[in-house]
């Protein structure tokens, strides 16, 4: 075979390797293809659909705006205001005793293991118990700014109010 023949071979074997490793690529890290939403569904709304690894059909979720967090409290240590939060809140109690409470509700203890939801725009405070560290981790679920409200009294913090 002739030098410029063999050259223009291994040339279109190399582009045609190129092509198909570009497009098989392209699909890499994609558990699944994306769904088309069904006739009648909202714009936006996830997909339900089968997925290797599961049963049934399912759909991840968009976690924008989303934060997680950890905190640990001296023993004592609480929020100084009531405040909320624009969107809810998850609590995970990781060590030691803490402590939780939504106005109007009255004090939840957490023990390592507990969790609690706080809902969006609901005043809350937390902090640890009065006499043992705490650590949580919290998920606050979507954008927004914290407000704070009015100072958090020892009375409330120990329950006398």
């Amino acid at each position: 075979m002739p030098h410029a023949l063999w050259v223009r071979h291994l040339v279109g074997a190399a582009v045609c390797l190129g092509i198909a490793f570009h497009i098989s690529a392209g699909s890499i890290g994609h558990a699944q293809p994306p769904a088309t939403p069904p006739p009648g569904q909202t714009p936006g709304a996830p997909v339900l659909a089968e997925a290797q690894g599961f049963v049934g059909k399912t759909a991840t979720l968009d976690t924008t705006g989303y934060s997680v967090g950890r905190r640990v409290f001296a023993p004592g240590s609480h929020n100084a205001t009531w405040h909320m939060h624009a969107a809810g809140q998850l609590v995970f109690a990781e060590s030691g005793h803490g402590r939780l409470q939504i106005k109007d509700q009255p004090i939840r203890e957490l023990a390592p293991g507990d969790t609690a939801y706080i809902p969006g725009r609901t005043l809350h405070w937390h902090g640890s118990a009065p006499n043992e560290t705490f650590t949580m981790t919290f998920v606050t679920m979507g954008a927004g700014a914290t407000t704070q409200g009015e100072p958090l009294t020892e009375d409330v913090y120990l329950g006398k109010k």
